[in-house]
């Protein structure tokens, strides 16, 4: 990767006392900062501090902006935490869904995905999901997911396999992981292509393993309410060297510039100038300096954010487990992690569900819908080529009967019991 970026002149000793100053100055700015009452549950709230901006704030007064080094360094120790052999950044975890469809469908790729194959993705996800499905001209198959668990199940996604499909979309669904075994093994009898969607699940675990480092591409979101945050960015990992190298050319317009090939591809086109040789059709996916920045610093915190997170979900599932009757918690995957993206119920029909979402609102606690709900009755994708299998009832359920509410690492102990009291009023009454 390389950077349109000068050498940074080396700063006197005046200007990095200055700086000193300005990080003391920063993290004063953050120390009074006053947390939030315990009557206000939000979905999120800002989960960096001092450090994040602070080094943020270096990469401006550097003037190194635009994708370069600590891009680099975030992508290496990314791709170490994951136990992959390359991450390549991007910015934002939707633009890492594309990416990968755009790699896995493009023309340089023997066997790639062509027009008209089709893709199975589970019918509760977010539209990025599908929606780079139906760009590279593939066809999505949507496939039902587990009351329990809110996942795709292997089994399902068998019944699904016709002889046009070629590629496997599953997501863990708000932290929960998917038997990444067991579809993998599907996968490889039926040598079909995977994409795990882990945008959010980042840490959650499988047999022992992270996911999103099962399939061809893994991909992840940095989104400011996201296990961690570069504000707006995302990640994808691969362990093969040919996707990595078709990735990093089509983030950034299909230059060579990046590519580990990229010798012998300047040395085929001897005639133009190789500083700015397009081998591929691409984008502008790249992030900043700046997110990486963060990253960097989010990175380093994201295990003891996945803990409080558990910790949170076990504690309301364990204060709410007299409710019982009236609402259904998701189900940690068996043999899984869960790093609790969101705080998750079904309650037992659609009226309660919308009378209890109102009733939290009105206490400050703000919800949402389990993800997009059903997404095969979203006009987005029920008006574009598609295919469903079954019912898809409990798709249909989810949209009709969930809920979530928020469960980041800064929820307090008064903020929890807040959440426990509301539920238990609304029942009560």
């Amino acid at each position: 990767m390389t950077s349109p970026h000068p050498t940074p002149v080396p700063t006197s000793a005046e200007a990095t006392e200055r700086r000193r100053a300005l990080r003391d100055l920063i993290a004063a700015h953050f120390e009074d900062i006053e947390p939030l009452p315990d009557d206000v549950c939000p979905l999120s709230v800002a989960l960096y501090g001092a450090d994040e901006v602070s080094d943020a704030l270096d990469c401006l007064l550097d003037q190194q902006v635009t994708m370069g080094a600590r891009v680099r360094d975030f992508e290496r120790e990314f791709a170490d935490f994951m136990g992959s052999r390359h991450a390549i950044m991007v910015n934002s975890g939707s633009s890492a869904n594309l990416l990968a469809m755009a790699v896995l469908a493009s023309e340089r790729l023997p066997g790639a995905l062509r027009p008209g194959d089709e893709v199975i993705v589970p019918a509760v996800t977010w539209a990025t999901t599908i929606a780079p499905v139906l760009q590279m001209g593939c066809v999505p198959v949507l496939v039902d997911i587990d009351a329990d668990t809110l996942n795709l199940r292997p089994q399902d996604m068998a019944e699904a396999i016709s002889p046009r499909t070629r590629a496997i979309f599953p997501v863990h669904l708000l932290g929960n992981p998917i038997d990444m075994p067991a579809l993998m093994q599907v996968a490889d009898e039926h040598d079909l292509v995977v994409i795990e969607d882990t945008c959010e699940s980042l840490g959650s675990t499988i047999a022992g393993r992270k996911v999103g480092s099962f399939g061809h591409f893994g991909t992840f979101s940095f989104y400011f309410s996201h296990h961690i945050t570069t504000i707006e960015g995302g990640m994808l990992v691969t362990d093969d060297d040919g996707l990595a190298d078709l990735a990093r050319s089509m983030r950034a317009h299909g230059w060579t510039r990046d590519m580990s090939t990229r010798a012998e591809l300047e040395a085929a086109s001897p005639w133009i100038d190789p500083r700015f040789l397009f081998v591929n059709l691409g984008y502008n996916l790249r992030p900043m300096e700046l997110q990486a920045a963060f990253g960097r610093v989010q990175l380093r915190r994201l295990e003891e954010f996945n803990e409080r997170r558990h910790e949170n979900a076990r504690y309301l599932v364990s204060e709410l487990s007299d409710l019982a009757d009236e609402l259904r918690f998701v189900t940690e995957q068996q043999g899984g992690r869960s790093t609790w993206f969101g705080f998750t119920v079904m309650t037992r029909d659609g009226e309660t569900r919308r009378a209890l979402s109102d009733f939290l609102e009105a206490r400050r606690i703000a919800t949402r819908p389990i993800v997009a709900g059903n997404l095969a009755v979203q006009p987005a994708f029920r008006d574009n080529p598609h295919r469903t299998v079954g019912t898809l009832v409990n798709a249909t359920g989810v949209g009709e009967r969930g809920l979530f509410i928020g469960n980041h690492p800064n929820l307090t102990q008064g903020q929890l019991d807040h959440i426990v009291r509301a539920f238990h009023d609304f029942f009560a009454g």
